[in-house]
């Protein structure tokens, strides 16, 4: 992916940004690009891409609920969070970072496009907006939506949508976004994502369509018809293109100087708090895999792969010494590592579950499973052995759909909340808890609501749990788990 400069957006600019996202004066676009009464497309959109991804892919939302219990990473330092026992700002700083800051970022954006004319800065507000809500939903289980970023409108107690409602109020905002591409300019240093290319953005909007519409294909209860919305953006790729290589790989690619360099390089300047969990390595020497090599650094001290088990108490990780175990491989820790939203080879693995379900338009399902492996391999520099291949063929029986799925939660590793949705989805790979664990034996199904809402909107907020089924735990399953 061409890498090109981040805008530097200042303290004074960033608190500028949070004050004018309450403004109620949205009838005029910013002429003078130093006047603080409002901010342009310019500065809104890099730094609303910017936080959203380095809180998805960085901080202890993507470090540690995500690639922790996903089981991709394990912890060998301050192991409680692999025990599921965590401070309030794990659950509570997400959801400010994404509603408050990205979002509302987000849908500037969209109105400043819609009074400018220019459907091209809609459509990318629209877009990454949705990612963003996509990310909170599987997050938290029932949001706001439709009410909610409407508090400059005088909606400042957002009512709760249904898990089910939003994905289907999603995929409509996606097809609205993809319909309204056209060829009108962007400006390059303001799109930090694909530098202007509107097709790459099209190819997102309909790729994570995709990736919502799966989740929903077995729900009997789906607000919309899931077949015939899957089949609108397989059957027609001309109008509904999607990714076809990995250079459309959907990634933040970093410029390796602080502030712009990747959040987890950042960690490691000064933290050496994770592992490679053995769940991981565990399943890559049974596959004889090669992508160990890439996930995981040999140990300092016995020059091999030695996993951790997720969720050891500090003695007990400790004593296996932060030499004799490995590190997530350099790949994934480098300042200029890409911060990846969606890939080519999670798109192939989505092809093939839908098939194997019954969607004609998605082809075979042993060729998009194969593809799947050979793009993720592809994208570490690796090539997918014909052995690797023949060991590893989908199967013609039941065991396929296990298959596409465990391959897929591989080809997922660094994406932690992917890989930890997708497992609680599905249930595949078996996962056990940690013996010493704070959920009663579970892995964690959900984050619990944020302390805010449960102060500061707490009619809508309890409403929410009632609606779900449950109290305000990690145990309370979402709808497209159930």
């Amino acid at each position: 992916m061409k890498r090109y400069k981040f805008l530097k957006i200042s303290l004074l600019a960033t608190s500028i940004l949070l004050t004018t996202a309450c403004e109620n004066d949205f009838d005029k676009i910013n002429a003078n690009p130093n006047d603080p009464v409002s901010l342009p497309v310019e500065l809104l959109l890099p730094h609303g891409i910017k936080l959203a991804v380095n809180t998805i892919w960085g901080g202890s939302l993507g470090q540690d609920v995500g690639n922790c219990w996903a089981q991709y990473w394990a912890r060998i330092q301050y192991t409680e969070i692999d025990q599921y026992n965590f401070t309030t700002d794990v659950q509570d700083n997400p959801w400010r970072d994404l509603y408050i800051e990205a979002n509302a970022d987000f849908q500037k954006v969209v109105e400043l496009g819609i009074m400018a004319k220019n459907e091209n800065y809609q459509a990318i507000g629209l877009i990454m907006r949705s990612y963003v809500f996509a990310q909170l939903t599987d997050i938290y289980g029932d949001i706001p939506y439709k009410e909610a970023l409407l508090g400059t409108k005088g909606t400042l107690y957002p009512k709760y949508d249904t898990q089910k409602d939003v994905y289907a109020g999603l995929v409509k905002d996606l097809q609205m976004a993809s319909d309204l591409i056209n060829t009108k300019a962007v400006a390059k240093d303001a799109d930090i994502l694909f530098a202007g290319d509107m097709s790459k953005w099209k190819k997102f909007a309909n790729s994570l369509s995709l990736r919502l519409l799966n989740r929903m294909l077995t729900k009997a209860d789906a607000a919309m018809n899931v077949k015939i919305e899957m089949e609108r953006i397989l059957g027609n790729p001309a109008k509904y293109p999607v990714m076809v290589s990995n250079a459309d790989n959907i990634q933040l690619v970093y410029l390796g100087d602080r502030p712009n360099n990747n959040p987890v390089h950042e960690n490691r300047l000064t933290r050496d708090d994770h592992r490679i969990s053995k769940t991981m390595t565990d399943k890559l020497t049974m596959l004889k895999d090669p992508r160990m090599d890439v996930f995981a650094k040999k140990a300092d001290q016995g020059g091999t792969v030695v996993g951790v088990s997720n969720g050891l108490g500090n003695t007990e990780a400790g004593n296996l010494g932060l030499a004799k175990t490995s590190k997530v491989g350099d790949y994934f820790v480098q300042s200029k590592a890409p911060a990846v939203l969606m890939t080519f080879a999670e798109l192939n693995f989505i092809k093939a579950e839908a098939a194997l379900r019954g969607i004609a338009a998605a082809g075979a399902a042993a060729k998009s499973y194969e593809e799947g492996i050979k793009a993720n391999m592809s994208q570490y520099g690796l090539t997918a052995s014909v052995d690797y291949l023949k060991t590893n063929a989908l199967t013609t029986d039941a065991t396929a759909l296990t298959q596409v799925l465990e391959q897929k939660w591989i080809a997922c590793f660094g994406q932690g909340i992917e890989g930890w949705t997708e497992q609680r989805r599905t249930g595949i790979p078996a996962m056990k808890a940690p013996a010493t664990n704070y959920n009663n034996g579970m892995i964690p199904t959900r984050l619990p609501f944020p302390s805010s809402e449960e102060n500061l909107n707490t009619d809508n907020f309890k409403a929410a749990l009632t609606q779900m089924g449950g109290a305000n735990t990690m145990q309370l399953k979402l709808w497209w788990a159930k």
